[in-house]
């Protein structure tokens, strides 16, 4: 059961990414109204990652954000990651106020409200690119590994569990779970909202994975 469900979720991943890669190539994402595009989107997060690692961020001028912003949004991606401290989306891809939405909870795993969330952002306010991002050294992660939990930490554990490879002696056993975790997430998102799965098929939206490393800032995403 866990071998085909993380099967479906890698078969899930690839869909979208070529969804992604046949838009990228051929200018074929739909535009809002303010000609936001995933590809857009995906450069604007790379190249601020770019700038995050170069120390040369350029959305720090939060004032004026503020007061941009105080009438509407725009924000072009939906980031979805791990609450860990050291894992910000706004500074790691220097995108300040008002560019991106963010939803963070251990271990990256939806639920309805996560859902409910990104369904308001790609429908009511034009996002085109929802990123799933985890990240090395994932707490949750060791915790699901190594069977721990109590309380309600133990039902979110849970949820990660079919992430774990087989070989748990494999010492890149945590980097794979995060990553394979994040599959699984994306492949759970596709099937539980049909309204999401239907602009990615429509070619409205993008959603990709990605993996931050806390030891380099770097962000790779998997495409």
């Amino acid at each position: 059961m866990k071998k085909t469900r993380l099967l479906l979720a890698t078969i899930a991943l690839s869909m979208a990414c070529f969804t992604y890669g046949q838009e990228h190539n051929e200018h074929a994402v739909s535009e809002n109204k303010s000609g936001m595009t995933a590809s857009f989107a995906l450069h604007e997060l790379k190249t601020g990652n770019l700038r995050f690692l170069g120390d040369s961020l350029k959305n720090t001028d939060y004032r004026n954000q503020i007061e941009k912003t105080k009438d509407s949004q725009k924000p072009h991606t939906l980031v979805m990651t791990c609450m860990d401290s050291r894992v910000p989306p706004e500074i790691i891809f220097d995108q300040g106020i008002g560019n991106i939405f963010v939803l963070r909870v251990a271990g990256n795993v939806e639920d309805e409200n996560m859902l409910g969330s990104m369904e308001y952002a790609v429908e009511h306010t034009g996002s085109k690119l929802l990123v799933v991002m985890g990240h090395s050294h994932c707490g949750a992660v060791k915790g699901a590994v190594q069977n721990a939990g109590s309380g309600m930490l133990t039902q979110l554990l849970d949820q990660i569990k079919p992430a774990i490879p087989a070989d748990h002696k494999d010492p890149d056993l945590i980097e794979k779970t995060v990553k394979n975790n994040v599959k699984l997430t994306i492949a759970d998102i596709l099937a539980k909202s049909h309204s999401i799965r239907e602009m990615v098929d429509d070619h409205k939206i993008v959603i990709l994975g990605a993996f931050y490393d806390i030891e380099t800032g770097v962000v790779t995403f998997m495409e």
